[in-house]
Parts: structure tokens; C-alpha cells; sequence
């Protein structure tokens, strides 16, 4: 009877072993460490361990969450702490830093991997005069996103960015009011084939503004090449369906026109026209003549071309007439 009940006094004790890890220094103030509990780990949950912050003066405890922790975390059995390497790298459990720009560092604390593509996801506790202080505003945007927001100490800024696949991007950049992050600007991206598609809103007198523009994607082949001397681009190239495609950009490659309806090519002259509106483009390997009305405009200033404009199947092309 007497080993049954010294038994029994002991199965609490080893049905609540717990290991300690102590935080790499990440501030002067304070200190850290991570309690792992076997019995821990929640269903609903993926946190995995408590961390807890103490001052370094009293050792006062004065920080205790439930946290996420995994192997790459350790180094020389300790708990590394604010590496963030952003977007797809390593997240550290703890990221010590200013979010709200008061001068004070807050915590960042790994929950689990609930952000874009089973990424570190955070929930954000900012510094007061209490301690440390649950924000709502500043954890949707370490958790919703790809990974934990970047901090701008220059600007005073914060930045976010998530994808969808390879094609769909959005980057944010927020602001802190009152302690809690407000969109200033948000920047999607569409990949469509030759095209990449912008959508950016901006914050103008307290609402978002919303405009669009397309680039001209770099990873496309044109059969021919203009790039003039105030950095305007001119591109010949086939389509998606077999169609020759005008395209006209800025020095950024911002597109200014396209144009893949009916072109003609003169073999005599060796150039190729179309007519947009009331406007007739004259194409030929040294430039572009454009017709309005009574007036004509020569752009010829080239400072470069690629590809061969003479070498071109124009009889290839579905939109493109011969005479």
C-alpha cells in the first residue's frame, strides 16, 4: 500500500514535466524563456509552449502567452528571438520591436501558422505603462498576411504583402493612428499573360481612392524592339491568338497604347500602319510617324532596337494585310 501511494504522489510530477529554454538576449530590460508542458498542446490550438518575459532588475514576471515554437527556434539550446526574414523565411517565436512608433518595443508573438500558405502568424502586443497590452488592429496584420508586417522607422510606416499563387500580389503600406495600423495605400498585381495589371488605391482626405494602370510584363519575347532616347518603348510582338500586337509604354514600361485590330504592311515602303480613331501610326525600323488631322508627328529619336523588324512573317499574322 505504502510504494501504491508513493506512486500515485508521483505521477502528477511526471505527467507535468516541463522543460524550460532561455530567450537569446533581445533587450536590455528584460529577459526570457519558453516553458514547454507536454500536456500543453491544444487541439484547437497550435501554440505549443508559454512564453514568458521577466525584468531583468527583480526578475518580476511580467509577460506569460501561450506561443509556437519549432525546431529552427534553437540554437545552442537556447530560443533565438527578432529574426524576421521577410516574406518566406525565418520568423522567429519572439520579435522584439517598436510597432506604434512610441518609442517603447512591443512583442510579436508566433501563435502557430495561420497566415498565407501555412506561414508564422503573430498576435501583437503593444507596450503601455501596464505592460504589454493584446492589440487587435496590429495582430490582423501579423497574422492575415504573408508572414509578420515590416516596420519603417524612417517613414513610420508599416508594410504588409500576400499573394495568391503565382499571379495575384497585394502589397499594403499603413500608418499608426491611435494605435491601430490605417491603410494609406494598397497595390494589387495581376500577371495576364503579356500584361501585368495594377489596381492601387490611395488614401486622399481620409478615403481610399482606387486607380488602375497595366506594365508591359519583362519576361516577354518581342520580335521587335524601340526604345527611343526619353526611355519610350515601342513593341511588335504576337499575340495570344496568332495576331500581331502593338504596344506602346513610358520609360517604366507603364503601357500608354495597344493596339491588335487591322494593320497593313506595305512591302514596297517595307512599314507596317494601323488607324486608332482618327490617328494613322506609320511603323518602320527607324521609327514611328504618327498622323492627326493635318498634323504629323515623327518620333525618331532612337537611343536603341532589338530584333528585326525586316525579318518579320507579316503574313503570319491573323490582322495583318499585305499589299
Amino acid at each position: 500500500m505504502k510504494k501504491m501511494l508513493f506512486v500515485l504522489l508521483l505521477m502528477p510530477f511526471f505527467a507535468s514535466a516541463q522543460e524550460s529554454y532561455d530567450l537569446i538576449d533581445f533587450s536590455d530590460e528584460f529577459s526570457g524563456k519558453i516553458i514547454v508542458d507536454d500536456n500543453q498542446e491544444n487541439s484547437d490550438l497550435e501554440t505549443n509552449c508559454t512564453l514568458n518575459i521577466y525584468q531583468k532588475k527583480n526578475g518580476k514576471l511580467v509577460f506569460s502567452k501561450p506561443a509556437f515554437y519549432s525546431g529552427y527556434d534553437f540554437e545552442d539550446s537556447k530560443v533565438k528571438s527578432n529574426i524576421q526574414e521577410i516574406p518566406y523565411g525565418e520568423q522567429s517565436i519572439l520579435i522584439f520591436e517598436d510597432f506604434n512608433f512610441d518609442g517603447k518595443e512591443d512583442i510579436a508573438l508566433r501563435t502557430g501558422n495561420y497566415s498565407c500558405y501555412g506561414g508564422p502568424s503573430f498576435e501583437i502586443y503593444l507596450a503601455d505603462k501596464n505592460g504589454f497590452t493584446y492589440n487587435e488592429s496590429f495582430t490582423e496584420l501579423g497574422s492575415n498576411y504573408c508572414g509578420m508586417f515590416t516596420v519603417d522607422d524612417e517613414k513610420k510606416q508599416l508594410q504588409t504583402m500576400t499573394k495568391s499563387g503565382c499571379c495575384w500580389h497585394q502589397f499594403s503600406t499603413y500608418v499608426v493612428e491611435n494605435n491601430k495600423a490605417v491603410p494609406i495605400e494598397i497595390i494589387e498585381e495581376y500577371y495576364s499573360g503579356i500584361f501585368v495589371e495594377y489596381s492601387v488605391q490611395k488614401r486622399v482626405n481620409g478615403k481610399m481612392v482606387t486607380s488602375g494602370y497595366q506594365k508591359f510584363a519583362e519576361d516577354n519575347a518581342p520580335e521587335f524592339t524601340i526604345v527611343f532616347e526619353n526611355g519610350k518603348k515601342m513593341y511588335l510582338m504576337e499575340g495570344m491568338n496568332s495576331d500581331l500586337l502593338y504596344i506602346f509604354t513610358d520609360k517604366e514600361n507603364v503601357v500608354e497604347l495597344t493596339f491588335n485590330a487591322d494593320f497593313m504592311y506595305n512591302k514596297a515602303d517595307q512599314t507596317v500602319s494601323f488607324k486608332n480613331k482618327n490617328t494613322i501610326y506609320i511603323i518602320t525600323p527607324k521609327g514611328i510617324t504618327i498622323q492627326e488631322g493635318i498634323k504629323t508627328y515623327h518620333l525618331n529619336k532612337i537611343k536603341e532596337t532589338a530584333g528585326s523588324f525586316n525579318n518579320l512573317k507579316w503574313n503570319t499574322f491573323s490582322n495583318v494585310q499585305t499589299k
